[in-house]
């Protein structure tokens, strides 16, 4: 149950059914910080630079959020959720995010399920949160990591402005979800008119869950920038496959992504890969013993009609840790993390290795 409300209030802004929300207002917090003490060695040939991470480290999901509800006179609910991101830095100063690219929109549910307009990470992005920590730190082998085209920096980690989003009431188990990407607004004098689309089917009885989705992005920049400097013609797709199962002494998660990119930086380009994470949870007497475990392959790369793969562009991480509940709202752990990216893995001079012994206070209300 502590465990559970943690994840409804991180996980809320994606995928909460509107129909448990009551009338009225609501405010939530959710805070994660962290000693961190590691270093990271970058190796450019002969060139080894090592980089001491030893920081407080702020959680990604740290944010205020609001949601309401009305009964309207037809029998359909309105909602509104807003959410003021990123507030807390260790760094001394606010971050970059705001109310206008965290999770922001309004929608109704009834018979016909729910929908959602505004500002959305879909569940491209949301099914991918397996890895017990809400994806908060980004180094270790949560899916979030393991969803990005690394020599294009393309990644299915997004917030999508002018979305509209659709979620099914819930038939035996089955439940529907679609979005259309409405996507910014053109830069002036430029040709491109970035758009996409995600669609979604889930399975649950029990213990089980299967799901599928697929998302196709067209006209964005190569790297994804939500900014409307596109690249015409440009076009990504993305096939996911999750699963978990709940074992009683034990649960186990996985997300694996097929990613392809075309037209990024000309007609005929293309990048492709292949991502995954496995999440184990064991549940403990005062807590939870977690380990992740994610991978994304060396990529494809096309040019000129010819496709080759090309060589230590992948990328390794692992964490393993255990998280200690001390109430119903907060939960300290000790956690050890490790990531190894390729010398190939993004257009950067190097590859990448980095090491973190971390320890945190999680609080969610």
């Amino acid at each position: 149950m502590k465990k559970a409300l943690i994840a409804a209030a991180v996980a809320g802004a994606f995928a909460a059914p509107y129909a448990l929300a009551a009338d009225g207002p609501s405010v939530n917090i959710y805070m994660a910080e962290a000693l961190t003490f590691g270093d990271s060695t970058t190796t450019n040939g002969t060139t080894v630079t090592k980089t001491d991470s030893d920081r407080v480290s702020d959680g990604g999901g740290n944010r205020l959020m609001f949601t309401w509800s009305d009964t309207l006179n037809n029998g359909m609910t309105l909602h509104v959720y807003q959410s003021f991101g990123n507030l807390s830095n260790s760094e001394g100063q606010f971050g970059q995010n705001n109310v206008r690219n965290r999770n922001t929109h309004i929608g109704l549910s009834g018979d016909f399920g729910a929908i959602r307009m505004g500002t959305n990470e879909h569940f491209i992005e949301g099914d991918a949160i397996i890895d017990g920590y809400a994806a908060d730190w980004g180094t270790g082998g949560e899916g979030l990591n393991h969803m990005t085209l690394g020599q294009s920096g393309f990644a299915f980690v997004r917030r999508d402005s002018n979305s509209v989003w659709w979620n099914s009431n819930d038939y035996n188990g089955l439940t529907f979800r679609a979005a259309y990407i409405g996507g910014p607004a053109p830069a002036a004098a430029n040709a491109s008119d970035p758009e996409g689309m995600q669609i979604g089917v889930r399975y649950a009885s029990g213990a089980f869950s299967l799901g599928y989705n697929v998302g196709t992005y067209d006209d964005y920049a190569a790297n994804g920038a939500n900014n409307g400097v596109g690249v015409a013609g440009s076009d990504v797709e993305a096939n996911q496959f999750n699963v978990a199962y709940d074992f009683g002494a034990f649960s186990l998660k996985a997300t694996m992504i097929d990613m392809e990119q075309s037209n990024q930086i000309g007609v005929g380009s293309g990048l492709a890969a292949r991502g995954y994470s496995v999440n184990f949870t064991m549940p403990v007497s005062t807590g939870r013993v977690i380990a992740n475990v994610g991978s994304i392959s060396d990529q494809d790369v096309t040019a000129n009609g010819a496709t080759t793969a090309l060589n230590d562009s992948g990328r390794e991480s692992f964490d393993i840790g255990y998280q200690h509940d001390f109430s119903a709202n907060t939960y300290g752990f000790a956690r050890y993390d490790s990531r190894d990216d390729g010398v190939n893995f993004d257009a950067t001079a190097g590859g990448v290795e980095s090491e973190n012994v971390m320890l945190g206070l999680v609080f969610s209300y």
